[in-house]
């Protein structure tokens, strides 16, 4: 089966680059008309199940992206994006000049990364991975051209993608950052996973194919941290 991962449209903080994490937020116009597009990519696509992050944004990215079709959908806290804890709501501009050490462990998804009430980069990686291994579970007796469709968050997506494209969590930085709906496919056969599809492009055809010739810190301008 496949697994197809979208994330979210743009919000106003997006825009604005304040930090959401797992605050709520809304999508902008912008935003909505994403996620409205993006549903073409499943207009004629069966889904055999649908689950979205329970935040605001995944909720209306999902409504709009399914429009008129009466599929239930499935609301998972384990797919909210990453926990910031007290950045959450600050503008990463004031965080960045507050605290250029700590970004910079977190912007490198660096184990000493740590903020009140936040998650580093192997707790939210754990926690997006066992979401979707529960997900493949839940659904291991569908047939193999079966298609699920799973709204969640750029930073988590990232993690996810990493695990299963075997790519290091200290270059992940070097990748670019996954845009405002960003249409992602894991296949799923038996107990193999591929990543077949990053940013609507194949994935032979993109940076993350050649993950592994990447040293951490080379190019410091790819990877700036993203408007989570």
């Amino acid at each position: 089966m496949r697994i197809h991962i979208v994330r979210h449209g743009q919000t106003s903080w997006n825009a604005i680059r304040r930090i959401q994490g797992q605050l709520e937020s809304e999508l902008d116009d912008t935003g909505k008309q994403q996620a409205t597009d993006r549903g073409a990519d499943f207009r004629d696509m069966a889904l055999s199940a649908v689950y979205s992050s329970s935040s605001v944004r995944t909720r209306q990215t999902t409504a709009l992206i399914l429009g008129e079709r009466q599929e239930e959908v499935i609301y998972r806290d384990e797919l909210r994006e990453v926990g910031l804890g007290v950045w959450e709501g600050h503008m990463w501009a004031d965080i960045e000049k507050a605290h250029p050490e700590m970004v910079e462990l977190h912007r490198i998804a660096s184990p000493l990364f740590e903020v009140e009430g936040a998650e580093t980069s192997q707790d939210v990686q754990l926690r997006g991975v066992s979401a979707i291994e529960s997900i493949i579970g839940e659904h291991s007796a569908l047939p193999d051209e079966a298609h699920l469709l799973v709204v969640s968050h750029g930073a988590i997506m990232k993690t996810i993608l990493a695990h299963y494209a075997d790519v290091n969590l200290d270059v992940l930085h070097e990748l670019p950052t996954l845009s405002n709906c960003a249409h992602c496919i894991i296949e799923v056969s038996g107990n193999e996973r591929r990543v077949e599809q990053i940013e609507s492009t194949p994935f032979s055809k993109t940076p993350w194919a050649t993950a592994d010739q990447l040293v951490p810190g080379a190019n410091d301008n790819v990877g700036a941290v993203p408007t989570v």
